[in-house]
């Protein structure tokens, strides 16, 4: 019999499986302390909980490590890259971005990307399957411990669309912040989606603090249906009536996330169709110049054009910032992340 992961469960899942196993509540409290508080790494490690309910764990769940088969560092900017091995073979990268006086971590959330956008690698290797949450969770212990234990955010980034692994994202994130456990704190974590509309009005409906980054990329839709094909499911007016059911119930902004393509989109007047978009969302725009990836025939725009864009929708009274793409030189940048060492 194959066993269980035993940090895929909350804390109230935890209680069930503890009071099954002849423990009580104050025993569920210990086992999620050890397992996310103290990070154990084997049944053994388990302390206050009788031994007895400790085997009776332990014969139904296992305790597995995501283990780091490839770690790369930039020698521009310090960014880390892991490669991590999952139970069944297949691969998933985590990335580790020296921000302020600490470090963000970028978790992937799937293997491989279902998606199909026309610049990201994840999307080339196409879709493995969904990580677990303990696979989710285990990147945040993986990168803690290579980062030194000083991570100041954690965004869904990585690979795969965070949407489409909906149920695990929102237990892995509950798990995160959970204040008997890891106590990250909600509004320092940031889910980046390509447009899954109805999941952006489910994590509004959640009750969760996380922030909300929507990647746009092209506000026409003949262009963006080319370049993000899961336009066509989500069409950009079925995602912006999205967005604006976020602002509603949380009353939080949204970061539209827009990438810069040389001579596609980085034109003035596609700063205003942009603009036109988004103008009557509560939003703030993060400017992104494309990251190159190997045999797609796509370039970064001119820096005066990025600036143009830029400018035009300061102007306009929109909050745009340039984002500075860290890990380039180790392919870890955004839309880099292809599974390989």
């Amino acid at each position: 019999m194959q066993k269980t992961e035993l940090r895929n469960y909350t804390r109230d899942e935890l209680e069930a499986i503890v009071k099954k196993s002849g423990g009580n509540k104050a025993d569920s409290f210990s086992l999620f302390e050890c397992l996310y508080r103290q990070e154990i790494k084997d049944f053994k490690d388990i302390k206050g909980i009788n031994l007895k309910v400790v085997k009776a764990i332990e014969t139904n769940y296992s305790l597995n490590a995501l283990k780091v088969c490839a770690k790369q560092e930039s020698k521009k900017d310090k960014t880390q890259k892991l490669l991590l091995a999952l139970a069944d073979g297949k691969k998933t990268e985590t990335v580790i971005i020296p921000s302020g006086h600490g470090y963000s971590a970028c978790i992937s959330s799937q293997a491989g990307c279902a998606c199909g956008c026309a610049f990201c690698a994840t999307g080339k290797i196409g879709f493995k399957r969904d990580l677990t949450v303990s696979e989710i969770t285990g990147q945040y212990m993986a990168a803690k411990k290579a980062s030194g234990g000083e991570l100041n955010n954690i965004i869904f980034m990585g690979m795969g669309e965070p949407f489409l692994n909906f149920d695990n994202l929102i237990k892995s994130i509950n798990i995160l912040t959970d204040h008997k456990g890891f106590a990250f704190p909600q509004t320092k974590i940031t889910i980046s989606t390509c447009g899954i509309a109805p999941k952006i009005k489910a994590l509004a409906d959640s009750g969760l603090r996380v922030n909300l980054a929507v990647s746009i990329v092209a506000a026409d839709t003949k262009l963006r249906n080319k370049l993000m094909p899961v336009n066509r499911k989500f069409p950009l007016p079925v995602v912006i009536e999205a967005v604006k059911y976020y602002n509603k119930i949380t009353g939080k902004q949204v970061f539209f996330e827009y990438i810069l393509f040389d001579g596609i989109n980085d034109r003035a007047e596609d700063a205003l169709t942009f603009y036109d978009l988004i103008k009557d969302t509560d939003c703030k725009v993060n400017l992104i110049v494309y990251n190159t990836v190997k045999d797609i025939k796509l370039k970064p725009p001119q820096d005066v054009k990025a600036k143009l864009f830029q400018k035009i929708l300061v102007d306009k009274g929109i909050r745009t910032y340039q984002r500075r793409e860290k890990g380039a030189d180790i392919s870890a940048a955004c839309g880099q992340l292809a599974g390989e060492a």
